[in-house]
């Protein structure tokens, strides 16, 4: 039987893209280093803490900086005072979704449908609502045991690593070459305060420019990486794979009998 395999785009072996927590005013020099490198990341902010000034590391960044600051990479829902959700009531839960993503659509411009977990913290419950209030993937803090794997539920997407661990060694092994052909995805999080907080600048800085350099590998925010591997998954087939369908708005690359082609957005493509 015909078998058609998923691929990044154009082909290459493996895709980047980065997340990073609670809007400190650390995230201008970060993404001063992403875009020097050419790297992407999603941001998810606080719409509550705009403008709050801490003692310290966590001093927020204000909400009119927002749209220039972020432009380029993705912002991305963590509530709007930051709690923990699951000890929270259903209608609290809803509340701090809704008003931290309508608080920052009316700044950047876009519908803003990704999440990260304050604390990690989640239940079943909480899943359930963030569905119902329009989100389409939420990160929580555990990391993904099997590292450079795709999710199987975007409403779970484990990362690959925290910013604290051996990223040089890991980066490494996720250059080496899988020997089934699988699609690997390195994801990145942390918080941009933790640099300051760690001295750990030079550090994040030699791995960022690392990533940059090397070949071969797709960019991207949060919210690519979900659009195009949902657009893959949902290819339309026939039963002898003869044609597939793109019924999605994205353009996506597939591997046929060892050679890599693209269906275009509504295309139907006969396989030969």
């Amino acid at each position: 039987m015909k078998r058609i395999d998923f691929a990044w785009p154009e082909g290459v072996p493996g895709a980047f893209t980065s997340s990073w927590d609670d809007g400190t005013i650390h995230d201008r020099r970060l993404i001063k280093m992403l875009n020097k490198c050419g790297l992407k990341g999603t941001f998810n902010l606080n719409s509550g803490r705009f403008g709050a000034e801490n003692a310290g590391w966590n001093s927020c960044i204000a909400a009119d900086e927002v749209k220039k600051l972020y432009t380029g990479h993705e912002v991305a829902v963590h509530t709007v005072t930051h709690p923990w959700l699951e000890r929270q009531a259903e209608d609290m839960v809803l509340s701090e979704v809704l008003e931290d993503r309508k608080n920052l659509e009316k700044l950047v411009g876009y519908p803003v449908r990704g999440m990260a977990l304050p604390m990690g913290s989640y239940d079943n419950r909480v899943l359930a609502i963030l569905r119902h209030a329009g989100i389409l993937y939420v990160r929580p803090t555990s990391n993904n045991p099997d590292k450079f794997t795709l999710p199987g539920d975007f409403m779970v997407w484990q990362s690959t690593a925290h910013q604290a661990a051996d990223l040089t060694a890991l980066w490494d092994e996720f250059l080496t070459p899988d020997r089934y052909g699988n699609p690997r995805l390195f994801y990145l999080w942390g918080h941009s305060y933790e640099f300051e907080r760690d001295h750990s600048w030079k550090r994040i800085d030699a791995f960022l420019k690392k990533v940059g350099k090397t070949p071969k590998i797709w960019f991207a925010t949060n919210m690519e990486i979900y659009e195009y591997v949902t657009a893959w998954r949902q290819l339309q087939c026939s039963v002898d794979v003869s044609s597939i369908k793109n019924c999605s708005a994205v353009m996506v690359w597939y591997r046929y009998d060892g050679k890599f082609a693209t269906i275009k957005p509504g295309e139907i493509v006969t396989l030969a």
